[in-house]
Protein backbone atom coordinates (compact mmCIF):
# COMPACT_ATOMS: atom_id res chain seq x y z
CA UNK A 1 0.00 0.00 0.00
CA UNK A 2 1.09 3.23 -0.44
CA UNK A 3 -1.00 6.08 1.91
CA UNK A 4 -2.79 8.53 -0.49
CA UNK A 5 -4.66 11.25 0.53
CA UNK A 6 -8.28 11.31 1.63
CA UNK A 7 -10.27 13.27 -1.18
CA UNK A 8 -13.64 13.21 -2.64
CA UNK A 9 -13.17 8.83 -3.22
CA UNK A 10 -14.21 6.43 -0.78
CA UNK A 11 -11.84 3.56 0.49
CA UNK A 12 -13.17 1.04 1.47
CA UNK A 13 -10.68 -1.07 3.33
CA UNK A 14 -7.33 -0.11 4.36
CA UNK A 15 -4.30 -2.01 5.22
CA UNK A 16 -0.72 -1.64 5.62
CA UNK A 17 3.40 -2.98 5.59
CA UNK A 18 6.58 -2.31 4.12
CA UNK A 19 4.53 -1.64 0.32
CA UNK A 20 3.45 2.01 1.87
CA UNK A 21 5.48 5.11 0.60
CA UNK A 22 5.63 6.53 4.73
CA UNK A 23 8.29 8.56 4.00
CA UNK A 24 6.69 10.49 1.05
CA UNK A 25 2.82 10.65 2.67
CA UNK A 26 3.86 12.14 5.92
CA UNK A 27 5.04 14.93 4.34
CA UNK A 28 2.02 15.82 2.63
CA UNK A 29 -1.36 17.79 3.88
CA UNK A 30 -4.26 14.97 4.61
CA UNK A 31 -4.04 11.11 5.36
CA UNK A 32 -6.67 9.34 4.36
CA UNK A 33 -8.07 8.10 8.04
CA UNK A 34 -8.44 4.25 8.55
CA UNK A 35 -11.68 2.98 8.37
CA UNK A 36 -11.36 -0.29 8.93
CA UNK A 37 -8.63 -1.84 12.16
CA UNK A 38 -5.92 -3.80 10.88
CA UNK A 39 -6.67 -7.51 11.46
CA UNK A 40 -3.75 -9.75 12.14
CA UNK A 41 -4.81 -12.94 11.02
CA UNK A 42 -1.66 -14.93 13.15
CA UNK A 43 -3.21 -13.92 16.69
CA UNK A 44 -7.15 -13.46 15.84
CA UNK A 45 -9.87 -15.64 14.73
CA UNK A 46 -10.85 -14.15 11.02
CA UNK A 47 -14.49 -13.46 10.67
CA UNK A 48 -15.79 -12.20 7.41
CA UNK A 49 -16.50 -8.58 8.11
CA UNK A 50 -18.69 -6.43 5.47
CA UNK A 51 -18.14 -2.79 4.04
CA UNK A 52 -20.20 -0.25 2.07
CA UNK A 53 -21.94 -0.51 -0.96
CA UNK A 54 -22.11 -4.87 -0.41
CA UNK A 55 -18.19 -5.49 -0.96
CA UNK A 56 -17.35 -7.85 2.03
CA UNK A 57 -13.98 -9.70 3.19
CA UNK A 58 -13.36 -12.93 3.22
CA UNK A 59 -10.35 -13.98 3.53
CA UNK A 60 -7.28 -11.59 4.83
CA UNK A 61 -3.19 -12.27 5.35
CA UNK A 62 0.22 -11.46 4.64
CA UNK A 63 1.46 -10.96 0.69
CA UNK A 64 5.25 -11.64 0.20
CA UNK A 65 6.91 -10.00 -3.14
CA UNK A 66 10.30 -9.92 -2.47
CA UNK A 67 11.46 -6.64 -2.92
CA UNK A 68 7.90 -5.48 -1.42
CA UNK A 69 5.15 -6.81 1.50
CA UNK A 70 1.95 -5.99 2.21
CA UNK A 71 -1.70 -7.41 3.75
CA UNK A 72 -3.95 -8.82 0.66
CA UNK A 73 -8.00 -9.31 1.44
CA UNK A 74 -10.19 -11.56 -0.55
CA UNK A 75 -13.55 -9.49 -1.91
CA UNK A 76 -16.76 -10.32 -2.83
CA UNK A 77 -19.68 -8.01 -3.98
CA UNK A 78 -23.19 -9.10 -3.05
CA UNK A 79 -21.78 -12.59 -2.43
CA UNK A 80 -20.03 -12.62 -6.22
CA UNK A 81 -15.94 -13.11 -6.12
CA UNK A 82 -14.48 -9.96 -6.94
CA UNK A 83 -10.58 -10.44 -6.50
CA UNK A 84 -7.91 -10.83 -4.48
CA UNK A 85 -6.83 -7.08 -3.37
CA UNK A 86 -4.16 -5.01 -2.20
CA UNK A 87 -5.62 -5.07 1.23
CA UNK A 88 -3.76 -1.67 1.87
CA UNK A 89 -4.69 0.40 -1.50
CA UNK A 90 -8.24 -0.75 -0.67
CA UNK A 91 -11.60 -0.50 -3.02
CA UNK A 92 -11.45 3.27 -3.90
CA UNK A 93 -14.79 4.60 -5.18
CA UNK A 94 -14.64 6.34 -8.46
CA UNK A 95 -18.60 6.95 -8.84
CA UNK A 96 -21.90 5.46 -8.01
CA UNK A 97 -20.78 2.18 -9.62
CA UNK A 98 -17.52 2.50 -10.41
CA UNK A 99 -14.60 1.19 -8.24
CA UNK A 100 -10.22 0.69 -8.76
CA UNK A 101 -8.33 -1.45 -6.78
CA UNK A 102 -4.99 -3.58 -7.22
CA UNK A 103 -4.94 -7.07 -7.74
CA UNK A 104 -2.98 -9.26 -5.67
CA UNK A 105 -1.66 -12.67 -7.40
CA UNK A 106 -0.60 -15.76 -5.52
CA UNK A 107 2.60 -17.51 -6.30
CA UNK A 108 2.01 -20.06 -2.92
CA UNK A 109 2.74 -20.29 0.69
CA UNK A 110 5.68 -19.12 2.35
CA UNK A 111 8.25 -21.34 3.69
CA UNK A 112 7.89 -22.16 7.27
CA UNK A 113 10.76 -19.23 8.05
CA UNK A 114 8.80 -16.12 6.42
CA UNK A 115 5.77 -17.79 7.80
CA UNK A 116 7.07 -17.36 11.00
CA UNK A 117 8.86 -13.89 10.30
CA UNK A 118 5.41 -12.46 8.54
CA UNK A 119 3.22 -12.80 12.14
CA UNK A 120 0.27 -14.02 10.09
CA UNK A 121 -1.72 -17.29 10.11
CA UNK A 122 -2.56 -16.63 6.70
CA UNK A 123 0.96 -15.94 4.36
CA UNK A 124 1.42 -16.24 0.53
CA UNK A 125 4.30 -15.45 -2.40
CA UNK A 126 2.74 -12.77 -4.07
CA UNK A 127 2.66 -10.62 -6.99
CA UNK A 128 0.93 -7.04 -6.65
CA UNK A 129 -0.12 -6.58 -9.91
CA UNK A 130 -2.34 -4.77 -12.09
CA UNK A 131 -5.26 -1.82 -11.39
CA UNK A 132 -8.16 -2.44 -12.17
CA UNK A 133 -11.61 -0.52 -12.86
CA UNK A 134 -15.28 -2.21 -11.77
CA UNK A 135 -17.86 -1.24 -12.89
CA UNK A 136 -21.42 -2.96 -12.48
CA UNK A 137 -19.69 -6.06 -11.90
CA UNK A 138 -17.55 -6.03 -15.25
CA UNK A 139 -13.36 -5.72 -14.70
CA UNK A 140 -10.86 -4.03 -17.01
CA UNK A 141 -7.37 -3.41 -16.46
CA UNK A 142 -6.30 0.10 -15.99
CA UNK A 143 -3.29 -0.68 -18.21
CA UNK A 144 -5.91 -1.45 -20.94
CA UNK A 145 -7.23 2.22 -21.41
CA UNK A 146 -4.97 4.33 -19.88
CA UNK A 147 -1.95 5.12 -22.56
CA UNK A 148 1.71 4.63 -20.53
CA UNK A 149 0.53 3.35 -17.35
CA UNK A 150 2.88 1.14 -15.65
CA UNK A 151 1.25 -0.27 -12.38
CA UNK A 152 4.69 -0.74 -10.78
CA UNK A 153 5.72 2.89 -10.52
CA UNK A 154 2.74 4.74 -11.93
CA UNK A 155 0.82 5.08 -8.62
CA UNK A 156 -2.42 5.87 -9.48
CA UNK A 157 -4.96 8.06 -7.20
CA UNK A 158 -8.70 9.33 -7.69
CA UNK A 159 -9.12 13.03 -7.64
CA UNK A 160 -12.78 14.55 -7.81
CA UNK A 161 -13.70 11.57 -9.87
CA UNK A 162 -11.15 11.04 -11.98
CA UNK A 163 -7.98 8.77 -11.78
CA UNK A 164 -4.12 10.95 -12.25
CA UNK A 165 -1.27 8.96 -12.57
CA UNK A 166 2.75 9.14 -13.74
CA UNK A 167 2.52 8.33 -17.54
CA UNK A 168 5.84 6.49 -18.20
CA UNK A 169 6.91 6.22 -21.82
CA UNK A 170 10.37 4.35 -22.42
CA UNK A 171 11.24 6.54 -25.76
CA UNK A 172 15.09 4.45 -26.79
CA UNK A 173 17.01 1.48 -26.54
CA UNK A 174 18.94 2.93 -23.71
CA UNK A 175 16.25 3.04 -21.00
CA UNK A 176 14.98 6.58 -20.78
CA UNK A 177 11.53 7.20 -20.40
CA UNK A 178 9.86 10.11 -20.89
CA UNK A 179 7.39 10.82 -17.33
CA UNK A 180 4.82 12.99 -17.76
CA UNK A 181 1.44 14.17 -15.61
CA UNK A 182 -1.99 12.21 -16.19
CA UNK A 183 -5.36 12.64 -16.21
CA UNK A 184 -7.81 9.50 -16.80
CA UNK A 185 -11.46 10.56 -17.06
CA UNK A 186 -13.49 7.25 -16.74
CA UNK A 187 -17.28 9.51 -18.20
CA UNK A 188 -15.22 10.64 -21.88
CA UNK A 189 -12.70 7.88 -21.30
CA UNK A 190 -10.40 10.44 -22.47
CA UNK A 191 -6.51 10.95 -21.45
CA UNK A 192 -4.51 14.22 -21.09
CA UNK A 193 -0.81 14.63 -19.96
CA UNK A 194 1.80 17.23 -19.24
CA UNK A 195 5.45 16.46 -19.99
CA UNK A 196 7.32 16.17 -16.49
CA UNK A 197 11.14 15.10 -17.10
CA UNK A 198 13.43 12.49 -19.12
CA UNK A 199 14.13 9.46 -16.16
CA UNK A 200 15.88 6.22 -16.58
CA UNK A 201 14.45 4.53 -13.21
CA UNK A 202 17.16 3.05 -11.98
CA UNK A 203 15.06 1.45 -9.04
CA UNK A 204 12.78 -1.12 -8.19
CA UNK A 205 11.70 1.27 -5.49
CA UNK A 206 7.51 1.10 -6.13
CA UNK A 207 8.04 4.11 -4.25
CA UNK A 208 9.84 6.49 -6.75
CA UNK A 209 6.94 8.82 -7.55
CA UNK A 210 4.64 9.23 -4.72
CA UNK A 211 0.54 9.82 -5.83
CA UNK A 212 -0.66 13.10 -6.85
CA UNK A 213 -2.61 14.99 -4.16
CA UNK A 214 -4.40 17.81 -4.29
CA UNK A 215 -4.82 20.63 -1.69
CA UNK A 216 -6.95 24.13 -1.65
CA UNK A 217 -8.24 22.91 -4.94
CA UNK A 218 -4.61 22.58 -6.60
CA UNK A 219 -3.52 19.20 -8.07
CA UNK A 220 0.36 18.28 -7.13
CA UNK A 221 2.63 15.63 -9.26
CA UNK A 222 5.72 15.83 -6.72
CA UNK A 223 9.07 13.92 -8.05
CA UNK A 224 9.85 13.79 -4.60
CA UNK A 225 13.55 15.01 -5.79
CA UNK A 226 12.85 19.06 -6.18
CA UNK A 227 10.18 19.26 -8.99
CA UNK A 228 6.67 19.25 -8.14
CA UNK A 229 4.05 20.27 -10.64
CA UNK A 230 1.26 22.44 -9.97
CA UNK A 231 -2.28 21.84 -12.06
CA UNK A 232 -5.75 23.58 -11.87
CA UNK A 233 -8.42 21.06 -10.62
CA UNK A 234 -9.44 21.25 -14.84
CA UNK A 235 -5.70 19.97 -15.05
CA UNK A 236 -4.59 23.09 -16.62
CA UNK A 237 -0.81 23.61 -15.75
CA UNK A 238 -0.12 26.71 -13.08
CA UNK A 239 3.69 26.68 -13.25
Amino acid sequence: MKIPIYISCIILVVGCKSKDKLSVKDSLPQIKPTIIDKINTGTTLFKPYKLKDGFMVTDTGYADAVVMGGTYAVITLNGALVDTIDKGFGINKINDNMYFYQVVSSNGPLEDIQLKASGYKNTINATFGEYKILTNGKKQKFSDIAPDFNYYFSSPYIINNKIYYWQIKQVDSSGINEISAAEYDPSTKNTRSHFIQKDFIETDDNNYFPYPYIQNDTIYFDTGRGKQMKFSKDFNLLN
